[in-house]
């Protein structure tokens, strides 16, 4: 029960406990401290009801606090009654001392999210952990077992603030606020807050999940149903340096695409930064004719005949100082930053012609104002115009540019007084620019606000660059090569994406689409584990995939592991050790769960990427299975059969390389053990899996495209035989006496079935104690 006295609050959530807790409001510039105001309150059930009148400024400020147990939900309304406009700052919804959740000598690790793509776990008091949140913070107590989340359920018109105050004994206080930043409460109206939330709990997963669930129901986004498949290129290509244009790569890409992967659902084209003249931004309708010799319409038109969709990078609050033509048109509409002077987000741009000309002498960037009506007009018409052209994918980078509070870059003010500075203004433009480009275009956001576009932008940047290559230009990125392997640490490696995946894996699918996988990029000279790595982070993130090799000439083997990936499944890989991996260490156990009309399994990645070799526990408890009874075990990448366990598995894994395992509840009859064509083992490929048992036969179907192979990996109890052996792999198991059947398949058609017969063996063989040799 929420208690309020002599200006303060004070409530129990499960053992934990919030006092001193206080609330102001920030009123042209004074603080309004609710301990200062005209206050009356009523408790009705478990609703709390705070009225508290400013009578020198005339200013109401209405509160409701629900306790619905275990959690405490703040609403507000902030209502003028003064006879003129007031300027509103930061209103401070939540401002507490805790006591009861840690104490010295617990294991208390804190995610303080941030709005860029970067999330990690970090101890309480590690001096590296940001004190300063948005949205969301999510803790928990790996010795008491005590979840602890304060957040924001609204969160797109104010910039909002988590502040963690913390001391020797862990958690000291909490404060959480929303920004109006000075807009305007218009004389004799009223505006509501931002809603907060702070729940206490056992269990940090089902919190971060439930906060995603309560945010979907609000904003209810259209999530896209696939996850766009495609091609970029760059990692051994560069058309800026090379001799061959980018128009002459990509379109022979596109063909060995069509001949080597057709079928597995890459089709779209992701053209960066090649399409619009010079690689400078602010030229998104200028044709880059050095780049695409034979002009849009003849180069989209091929694309399209070949059957993908058209994509585009574009930095839509990005504007190049080189543009002079289009600078004269814009100048106006240019955010000021702090000091009065025009924002600089961007020091030195370094791709494209830019790329090419000296540091010290490459352009800056500024960013364009997203409330001022000329960048409106500037964007409607470039996202009209593209449109028109038939594009329909995007990639918007780099969009703190015009994030405001939300961002880094802070500007002093914006055009549209009527917006609130920060998400408000942002969302505004991005709602715009999502109408012009349509609801059949998939846009991608990168390098910029996070949670904040759900229901607006249909897919989330939540990773690094990974798997990018780069042009080859002098004094730029990894010159004088495209790519950087032998570095898992990197930013374009896989740690920092495996370690984002993780983090954000609980918005995936409930406020858009997660972009954890990015670049698949897997060609020699990559080393086959990496690859490997690579190709398993892709296939859990249930996300896009944009392929960075040279199709043309890429290894029989290595196109086998994109194969692999492909076509997507849509849920993305649960971690499970998230709150034990604590900065630097970073998630490495993963599981997918696979619900077909034809069965149920569970598959695992578990990933090392250390110099040693590691050994692993994986506890079905963990995995929410019955770990009294008996599980088939099954490596995917050593295509190997690892026998019946109950409890737990040790998995022994070699250094920097991946294990994906297959666990399927023994059930006593014949079974799918796996499958070598998709990571996920019979999720994207078997349409159909049946054991008849009183006929004794075995059914299934797989489909996959014309001119593919593959093998289906069958377990079989030890006192059957098979009757129709032909064509089959049949082999005993040396340890569990079982058989262990390997069905080859050639796809002269989409769909293949097979049938298998049995029969019972009067007196089973037993491997391991009888040799008829």
């Amino acid at each position: 029960m929420v208690e309020f006295k002599n200006g303060s609050l004070y409530f129990e959530l499960k053992g934990v406990e919030f006092f001193d807790c206080g609330m102001s409001i920030d009123v042209d510039g004074v603080l309004l401290d609710l301990k200062n105001g005209e206050i009356s309150h009523e408790t009705v059930d478990s609703t709390t009801k705070l009225k508290c009148f400013f009578p020198d400024r005339d200013i109401c400020w209405e509160i409701l606090l629900r306790d619905n147990g275990g959690e405490v939900v703040i609403e507000s309304t902030i209502r003028n009654a003064s006879g003129k406009n007031v300027k509103l700052g930061q209103v401070f919804l939540f401002d507490t001392a805790v006591s009861g959740f840690s104490q010295s000598g617990d294991d208390l690790v804190v995610l303080p999210w941030q709005n860029r793509c970067h999330q990690r776990i970090f101890k309480v008091n590690d001096p590296e952990m940001p004190t300063l949140a948005n949205v969301k913070v999510q803790f928990n107590d790996n010795v008491k077992h005590i979840a602890l989340q304060t957040a924001f359920l609204t969160f797109q018109r104010c910039n909002t603030e988590l502040e963690i105050k913390r001391s020797d004994s862990g958690l000291e206080g909490l404060r959480a606020s929303c920004d109006f930043a000075g807009w305007e409460l218009m004389a004799g109206e009223s505006t509501t807050t931002e809603v907060f939330r702070i729940i206490v709990g056992d269990d940090p997963y089902a919190q971060l999940e439930n906060w995603a669930d309560m945010v979907s129901e609000a904003i209810k986004p259209d999530i896209w149903e696939k996850p766009p498949l495609g091609y970029l290129g760059w990692t051994w290509t560069d058309t800026v340096n090379g001799a061959d244009s980018y128009e002459k790569v990509v379109l022979e890409n596109l063909d060995a695409i069509n001949e080597k992967l057709g079928g597995l659902g890459f089709d779209y084209l992701w053209t960066s930064m090649s399409n619009f003249e010079g690689s400078l931004p602010g030229n998104w309708l200028k044709w880059n004719h050095d780049c695409i010799p034979s002009g849009r319409e003849r180069f989209i038109k091929s694309v399209l005949d070949k059957g993908f969709s058209p994509g585009l990078w574009v930095g839509p609050f990005y504007f190049c100082s080189m543009v002079e033509d289009v600078m004269e048109e814009l100048k106006d509409a240019i955010l000021i930053d702090q000091n009065g002077e025009r924002m600089i987000v961007c020091d030195e741009w370094r791709h494209g012609d830019a790329g090419k000309i000296p540091k010290g002498e490459r352009p800056c960037l500024y960013a364009l104002d997203p409330s001022h009506p000329k960048t409106v007009a500037f964007l409607k018409n470039v996202f009209t115009s593209y449109r028109e052209w038939g594009v329909r994918y995007y990639m918007l980078d780099f969009l703190e540019a015009g994030a405001g509070n939300m961002s880094r870059f802070t500007y002093k003010e914006h055009f549209n007084k009527k917006l609130v500075a920060g998400p408000e203004v942002y969302t505004s433009m991005m709602r715009q620019i999502k109408g012009c480009a349509g609801k059949d275009t998939y846009l991608l956001s990168s390098t910029g606000p996070n949670v904040h576009n759900a229901g607006i932008i249909d897919g989330v940047r939540v990773g690094n660059d990974f798997g990018e290559g780069r042009a080859i230009s002098k004094e730029s990125f990894f010159y004088p090569a495209s790519y950087v392997i032998n570095n898992c640490d990197f930013w374009t490696g896989p740690k920092v994406a495996l370690n984002c995946q993780a983090a954000s894996y609980h918005t995936h699918r409930k406020l858009y689409i997660n972009d954890s996988g990015n670049v698949l990029s897997v060609d020699k000279p990559i080393p086959l584990s990496h690859a490997r790595i690579n190709a398993t982070i892709h296939a859990f993130s249930g996300g896009p995939t944009m392929l960075g090799d040279d199709i043309r000439q890429i290894s029989h083997s290595r196109l086998e592991l994109i194969r692999k990936t492909a076509p997507r499944g849509s849920e993305v890989g649960r971690p499970l050790d998230l709150f034990t991996s604590v900065s630097p260490d970073i998630p490495t156990m993963f599981v997918r769960d696979v619900k077909k009309e034809w069965g149920d399994y569970k598959v695992m990645a578990l990933y090392n990427f250390t110099s040693q070799v590691q050994q692993k526990s994986v506890a079905f408890e963990r995995l929410g299975l019955d770990a009294s009874r008996g599980y088939l075990m099954w490596d995917f990448w050593n295509e190997e059969f690892l026998g019946i366990h109950s409890e737990k598995y040790e998995c022994v894994i070699p250094p920097e390389s991946v294990a994906v395992l297959r666990i399927a509840e023994d059930k006593g009859g014949v079974q799918l053990l796996g499958t070598d064509m998709h990571i996920m083992m019979g999720e994207m490929e078997l349409t159909d899996f049946q054991y008849i048992s009183d006929e004794m036969r075995c059914y299934f179907s797989v489909t996959r495209p014309v001119g593919e192979e593959g093998m289906v990996y069958i377990h079989v109890p030890e006192n059957m035989y098979v009757k129709n052996i032909d064509g089959l792999h049949i082999a005993r198991d040396g340890k569990t006496n079982s058989l262990v059947i390997g069905v080859p398949l050639r796809f002269d058609a989409e769909i293949l079935e097979r049938e298998i017969l049995f029969d019972w063996i009067e007196r089973p063989v037993d491997m391991t104690t009888e040799n008829f040799a």
